[in-house]
């Protein structure tokens, strides 16, 4: 499996973010809040150790809302280190394992409670000095809430903003 596995699933990631995702997930353990059709959830897989990648595959506002569930399945069905929890954040991440994950990713709602919200939710989840990368930065509201939460981004490619924690972040 390759990057052009993820490419090849309906995705608004770029080549560029999907390699980005490939490489910052390298031998982590990785929670992934949004996965729609699969598309990030295939290039985190390419690399890391684990991905829990959590969505309830109805769709939203922005997305559209439909039903993603059996597509995503069917183009993750080669991930053997991915886990899937279907619902929404709110209900699932409460129960991942506080400072598992070396690195999150965020592509849920791209309004700026949303996002804000899901940050506050992830972050207990995340080891010392984990990477979180935001999808959509500068579109929709994404951009407001990580300048809320951070400040400019450590680095950005196309639309994926990426910061890295620290105990004195948000």
């Amino acid at each position: 499996m390759s990057v052009d596995s993820a490419n090849a699933v309906y995705t608004s990631l770029t080549e560029k973010e999907l390699q980005k995702l490939v490489q910052l997930a390298e031998g982590k353990d990785v929670v992934e809040l949004g996965a729609q059709y699969g598309g990030s959830t295939i290039a985190l897989a390419l690399s890391a150790r684990s991905v829990h990648s959590c969505d309830w595959h109805q769709g939203d506002e922005h997305a559209g809302y439909r039903d993603t569930l059996h597509d995503y399945f069917y183009n993750i069905v080669s991930c053997r280190n991915v886990v899937s929890h279907i619902g929404r954040f709110e209900d699932i991440l409460p129960k991942l394992r506080r400072g598992g994950f070396q690195m999150a990713f965020i592509d849920g709602q791209h309004d700026f409670v949303s996002v804000t919200a899901d940050y506050k939710l992830v972050k207990p989840l995340l080891a010392e000095g984990a990477v979180v990368a935001f999808h959509d930065y500068g579109r929709f509201q994404v951009e407001e809430a990580v300048q809320r939460l951070f400040g400019a981004p450590d680095e950005l490619v196309d639309t994926l903003a990426i910061v890295r924690e620290t105990d004195g972040d948000s």
